[in-house]
């Protein structure tokens, strides 16, 4: 009748030594950061940053587990849009409480023993075109390690910190020309009415408030070809008199949306009654980040 509980001893002196072969899953580091700092901004730009999570098997037998993504808290107002991927895989970050989809979960597979661990290597991506505001930005994502049955066995904190500067680029639309040169032509001045340019304007784009300045070669008078006679003109920037002798500029508060911001501009002229020939004016417009 003693023989059972015997056999029962033995069986737990036995399967102690088994927990040494156990996996262990547990990441290298507990927090880390990516940088992604003055990122470049224009038209189909973008910004990328590489960097490496490093996960290790403190346990005695190699085995597999699943990295899970899932955001902390709400990010800033106006953080830029951003793709998290390892290798050719994009990965889906989870809102908090979120269900895992197929794409949360990246599978590590044969993770090693060593103290040193395995790096599996990470890429962000930030399309970087114009409608981002500049300024600082934070984000936190939370890597989750789960084993097979799915109970976590570690996580790490991922900070991601975007510096969107301060950035502006201006273009004259409907007018003839390209690139920093554009020309309007009045055509032929009228002695009895006043003279109006065609509809043209500039097209801004900024990640910032900015400053429109003009100013002119000529202090705001049409010159003769052969410097004979000047006729002066006025200059309208959105239904306003610019003041081409020297002003204060026009000053705008906001960036401007992806598509940039129209601004018009109108030349008129006359009537006048002045030298026959051609008359030029050139006028520098300017545009700087506040």
């Amino acid at each position: 009748m003693n023989r059972f509980p015997l056999l029962a001893l033995a069986m737990l002196s036995l399967a102690t030594p088994a927990l040494a072969n156990e996996c262990q899953l547990e990441f290298v580091e507990s927090a880390q950061s990516v940088n992604l700092p003055n990122i470049e901004i224009g038209v189909g730009e973008f910004s990328r940053e590489n960097f490496n999570v490093s996960v290790r098997n403190t346990g005695g037998a190699s085995c597999d587990g699943v990295i899970r993504f899932t955001r902390v808290g709400v990010p800033m107002a106006d953080t830029p849009q951003y793709s998290l991927q390892s290798g050719p895989t994009v990965l889906e970050i989870l809102p908090q409480h979120g269900s895992s989809t197929l794409n949360s979960d990246l599978l590590i597979t044969a993770s090693p023993t060593d103290s040193s661990g395995r790096s599996i290597p990470f890429q962000i991506t930030v399309p970087s075109e114009w409608g981002l505001k500049a300024g600082n930005y934070g984000d936190q994502i939370e890597l989750a390690l789960l084993d097979a049955s799915g109970a976590v066995l570690d996580t790490l904190l991922l900070t991601v910190h975007i510096e969107v500067p301060q950035a502006v680029a201006l273009r004259i639309v409907g007018a003839t020309g390209f690139n920093e040169v554009a020309r309007i032509d009045l055509g032929n001045l009228s002695s009895e009415r006043p003279t109006t340019s065609d509809p043209f304007g500039v097209r801004i784009w900024s990640t910032s408030g900015y400053r429109v300045e003009f100013s002119s070669e000529n202090r705001s008078e049409l010159v003769h070809e052969g410097n004979l006679d000047r006729i002066a003109y006025q200059l309208h920037f959105n239904n306003q008199l610019v003041n081409l002798a020297g002003g204060d500029g026009f000053l705008f508060g906001q960036h401007t949306p992806s598509l940039g911001q129209v601004h018009s501009l109108r030349v008129e002229v006359g009537p006048v009654t002045a030298r026959a020939g051609q008359y030029t004016d050139r006028v520098t417009v300017t545009v700087t980040a506040v």
